[in-house]
């Protein structure tokens, strides 16, 4: 009985706590506050008479109903009014004091019951030992309250209950330690009352009030737990509901999903403004049919079954589809239809018309001029071949114009590259205007080609008109710039059926019209084929005669304007063709510019004339022309230096001369060039000073070391009064700035009188001597310097 005691009690009081615990956590209402006071009060009180029940002091015992009853009502209002205590200011000391008021219920309980008891004779008591069983009692509840107030969780609960087990044991067990049955045979046997049956029936119902109260605990927690787990559950899935829900909202695609009955269970705001669907589709509907067909009755809306079914009717099973689609409002959309395992599709729509019409800009560019709006080579290519193709077809007649500007480089060179950009402009628009839109093209530069119908006479009778545009000059950036149109002609069929031949010849029929004097056209004839061929010829021959050795330098000499004494040479190229002989500079020299052969035949001129002026007896300098090919090259202060290096030559003995068109294409960097050659102690000489645009600016940039007066104003002394004044300003120009001048050209006694009368420092010209090879001037550069016989070559000098 004591052990079935201690355990019932230990139960009780577990559960009284889990549900204290309840009441505070979940603010439940006094009922169930109520019930955990019932549930340790009848705790108490089962373990009370459980331990009566196997209590034997030798007499009958029976109980008093109505104070067995109000033991009972004790202990349950003690224990109520100590978790109501603990619960009012949750501490510690509260809990301790709690369990002060808990411990006299449970004493006031057990005294109440033992007064309860009938038998024949009467108790005593031990005071002392009943004394400590009541401060035992007490202290235990403090402590058991105290632990449980404290933070919550199993092993504190676990405590607590122990604890109080113990609290309601020891003073039950110590206060029947201190009391003794005194039987008095003189009375009679009293009503025993409650037998111990009754007793056994009550504490039973009591344990299954006890029990039921710890099912109903642990059913509650169980539901707790579940609610907890489905509330959070329920957050997530309304979390991820909205952030769908957003996101398909936010989505720039369209999108829809269509299940294997044709139910629409998904679509959002993006389908709907895409495909001007009903607003009825963002809801699961029986059949997008059925939305479709109500929609289509609304006036407003004018949607039909057919039309708007098109947009989400399912494609073939079982494969992804891609493919684009206008809609009528002008929006051009990308569908992808992807096939669900349960027989249903989702459909997106991608709005792609920004996409298409930036496409549609990338092929119009790639087909025209970004600069002129007109088409471009490739574009005029195949309008050519078509119109050849139809020809050759139906028969008929056409004609390629090949245009090149007159001047044009001259404009950028003075005015910029912006004003030759708007130039270009306004010949587009013009073209344009007098041949039609889609005749004209662009093929780059200064460089338009026209197509036109018919025979030679229209093709002609176009020409003159598109030269005629240029008679006035064009307004261009606040100037009046005047430039011409040179035209070259081939026709179809006559001369060729394909378009590369037709383009070649258009373009050899240019070439004739501008070395017949710019400003005119002319039509392609077989002999400028033969022209062409010619050239190409020489072409190949001037690459070859670099490794067959046919070129050769020629020296000029250049001689002091005061003393007649010779103070260098000009290195001059030649070559001798071993068929054609000796080809003249200018036939071969603007050959070598327009290919390129320029850079490396340069290259060779100045490594050839380094050497051989190393080898000359006399300090004598050595003039060297850089043409602008070669002055492209980044490299070039680097090339020269190596040069003088490899041949030995001192940097003070070369004079390098550039023509103002060097410097006046970009400035900056030709004078950053210029100062490091400068810098190493080269000097820099300006050939044919006078005849550029803006000779003083240059001047201003940077200062050369002399200047050489062009042969055109010299050959002009005596017979134009305007040449002499320019010749004295350029001297006055030259000994003002410090700088040293050279007239070349210089060919009778009456030139080389007026320069020596003006001062001029250097002359050069075949009245000293003409080029010739160095071997002819052997004995001027390997003797000391002599003065020049004028009209003659220095061949005999000594």
């Amino acid at each position: 009985m004591v052990a079935l005691a201690a355990c019932i009690c230990w139960i009780s009081c577990a559960v009284a706590l889990k549900l204290e615990q309840r009441v505070q956590a979940h603010r439940h209402g006094p009922i169930w506050l109520l019930a955990s006071g019932f549930s340790i009060g009848a705790g108490i009180w089962s373990t009370h008479f459980i331990g009566m029940l196997g209590y034997d002091p030798g007499v009958v015992l029976g109980y008093e109903p109505r104070t067995t009853l109000l033991s009972l009502l004790v202990a349950i209002a003690a224990a109520t009014a100590a978790f109501l205590l603990a619960r009012a200011t949750p501490s510690r000391w509260a809990g301790a004091g709690a369990g002060l008021v808990l411990g006299i219920g449970i004493a006031g309980m057990h005294f109440l019951g033992i007064a309860g008891v009938r038998l024949p004779g009467h108790f005593t008591w031990d005071p002392a030992l009943a004394v400590t069983a009541i401060a035992a009692g007490c202290l235990l509840s403090a402590v058991g309250m105290a632990i449980h107030v404290g933070p919550a969780g199993p092993r504190a609960r676990f405590a607590a209950a122990t604890v109080l087990t113990l609290a309601i044991a020891v003073l039950h067990f110590l206060a029947m330690a201190a009391a003794r049955v005194v039987p008095d045979p003189a009375l009679a046997i009293p009503q025993l009352g409650l037998a111990r049956g009754v007793l056994a029936g009550g504490i039973a119902a009591m344990m299954a009030v006890i029990l039921a109260f710890a099912a109903l605990t642990l059913m509650l927690d169980h539901l707790r737990r579940i609610n907890v787990a489905l509330a959070r559950q329920s957050h997530m899935l309304r979390e991820k509901t909205l952030l769908l829900d957003a996101t398909l909202d936010s989505m720039d695609q369209g999108l829809i999903m269509v299940d294997a009955g044709g139910a629409v269970r998904v679509c959002n705001e993006r389908a709907l403004a895409l495909l001007d669907l009903p607003r009825a589709m963002m809801q699961a509907q029986p059949s997008y049919r059925a939305v479709l067909r109500h929609e289509a009755s609304r006036r407003e809306r004018r949607l039909t079954d057919r039309s708007s079914r098109a947009w989400i009717e399912r494609g073939e099973a079982g494969q992804t589809q891609v493919h684009e689609r206008a809609r009528p409002n002008g929006l051009v959309l990308e569908i992808r239809t992807v096939p669900l395992a349960d027989g249903g599709f989702v459909r997106t729509f991608t709005d792609i018309t920004e996409r298409k019409a930036a496409e549609a800009e990338v092929a119009r560019l790639a087909r025209h001029d970004v600069l002129t709006g007109l088409p471009n080579r490739a574009l005029f290519h195949e309008t050519l071949a078509r119109s050849l193709a139809d020809i050759a077809l139906r028969g008929g007649a056409c004609a390629v114009l090949y245009l090149d500007l007159d001047g044009f480089k001259s404009v950028n060179d003075s005015l910029g590259h912006q004003a030759g950009d708007e130039l270009l402009r306004r010949v587009a628009a013009g073209l344009r205007r007098a041949a039609g839109d889609g005749a004209v093209a662009r093929l780059g530069g200064d460089e338009f080609a026209v197509l036109s119908d018919g025979g030679a006479a229209e093709a002609a009778a176009l020409a003159e008109r598109l030269i005629a545009l240029f008679d006035s000059p064009f307004s261009v950036a606040g100037h009046r710039v005047g430039v011409g149109l040179s035209i070259g002609i081939a026709l179809a069929p006559e001369h060729g059926m394909d378009a590369e031949p037709l383009y070649r010849r258009a373009d050899l029929a240019l070439y004739r019209a501008k070395a017949e004097g710019r400003g005119t056209y002319r039509i392609f004839t077989p002999a400028m084929d033969e022209e062409a061929e010619e050239r190409r010829m020489l072409e190949r021959d001037l690459r070859q005669a670099l490794d067959d050795d046919t070129l050769s330098l020629h020296y000029q000499p250049q001689v002091d304007g005061y003393t007649g004494a010779l103070v260098g040479f000009e290195a001059l190229l030649r070559w001798t063709h071993p068929v054609r002989g000796s080809v003249a500079p200018s036939v071969f020299v603007p050959l070598a510019e327009e290919t390129g052969l320029i850079v490396v035949l340069g290259d060779w001129v100045l490594r050839e004339a380094c050497r051989e002026a190393a080898q000359w007896a006399q300090p004598l300098k050595v003039a060297v022309n850089l043409s602008p090919r070669q002055f492209q090259k980044p490299d070039l202060p680097e090339s020269v230096l190596a040069i003088l290096a490899e041949t030995g030559l001192s940097p003070d003995r070369l004079e390098l001369e550039v023509t103002e068109s060097i410097i006046i294409n970009d400035m900056a960097r030709a004078v950053g060039i210029l100062r490091r050659l400068k810098g190493y102690g080269i000097r820099i000489s300006m050939d044919d000073f006078g005849t550029g645009y803006a000779s003083l600016a240059t001047l201003q940039a940077f200062p050369f070391d002399k200047l050489k007066i062009d042969r055109s104003f010299v050959a002009q002394l005596g017979t134009g009064p305007q040449a002499a004044v320019i010749v004295r300003a350029v001297l006055s120009l030259g000994r003002s700035l410090g700088m040293g001048v050279v007239a070349e050209g210089v060919e009778t006694h009456a030139q080389m009188k007026f320069l020596t009368e003006e001062a001029c420092g250097e002359m050069q010209g075949y009245l000293f001597g003409k080029p010739r090879p160095i071997a002819d001037y052997a004995a001027a550069v390997g003797a000391p310097a002599v003065a020049v016989a004028a009209g003659s070559d220095l061949a005999a000098a000594g």
